[in-house]
């Protein structure tokens, strides 16, 4: 097992928190080598049209990424503006 630092960005926990699925800015789990991004979604009910930019190590990885090892997710919701 591999521990996963999930961070949230601010426009993902407003729509986490509008759709009644509250989550923590960042919190830690614990998932099997080898898990995609995508797997780890659907596991925290987050559904992967709501992230559509994941970020490790400061580089922007698509969501079918693998995970290999103890490492720092960060998820961004959907951006808008005008």
């Amino acid at each position: 097992m591999i521990t996963v630092t999930l961070r949230l960005s601010e426009s993902l926990l407003c729509i986490l928190k509008d759709i009644k699925k509250t989550k923590h800015e960042t919190y830690n789990i614990q998932v099997k080598k080898g898990t995609t991004i995508r797997e780890v979604l659907l596991n925290e009910g987050i559904h992967p049209l709501l992230a559509p930019m994941v970020v490790i190590d400061n580089t922007r990885v698509d969501i079918n990424t693998v995970l290999e090892n103890d490492q720092v997710v960060t998820l961004f919701g959907p951006l808008s503006g005008g």
